[in-house]
């Protein structure tokens, strides 16, 4: 009985070391008066769907929630391939910006994420993200 208990224990303690493993991802960049973050539930990205979120503050550190948000990723060209490059709009959920990336190759990618405010010059940064 102790021995199962063991083994169990074990497990159990491996498991959750296994499921800490995956972390999140979070890194922010400030352009102009606005700082953009750009965050994933799990890091690298993955071959494949990744959802990804962006929230972004004024100078004042209140959120951004009346803002047109593009997002550029590519992986910029390199010797033997050609760029690949992928466009899409972030849609406000609450208080951050949601959008889907379909990544389709393993390797280095950047994300250009453009902040577009009515009577206020367009905010673009630029993010540097893994995918495996």
């Amino acid at each position: 009985m102790q021995r199962v208990r063991m083994i169990m224990s074990t497990f159990i303690l491996m498991t959750l070391v296994l499921i800490g493993c995956t972390k999140g991802y979070e890194t922010q960049k400030t352009s102009g008066d606005v700082t953009v973050s750009l965050s994933a539930p799990s890091y690298p990205l993955i071959k494949g769907d990744n959802a990804l979120s962006i929230k972004i503050s004024d100078a004042a550190g209140k959120a951004v929630t009346d803002a047109k948000v593009d997002v550029r990723y590519y992986m910029p060209a390199m010797p033997g391939m050609a760029p690949m490059e992928y466009t899409t709009q972030a849609t406000l959920r609450g208080n951050a910006y949601t959008f889907n990336a379909n990544i389709p190759m393993e390797g280095g990618w950047k994300t250009d994420v453009t902040v577009n405010r009515a009577d206020k010059t367009a905010q673009m940064v630029t993010f540097n993200v893994d995918a495996r």
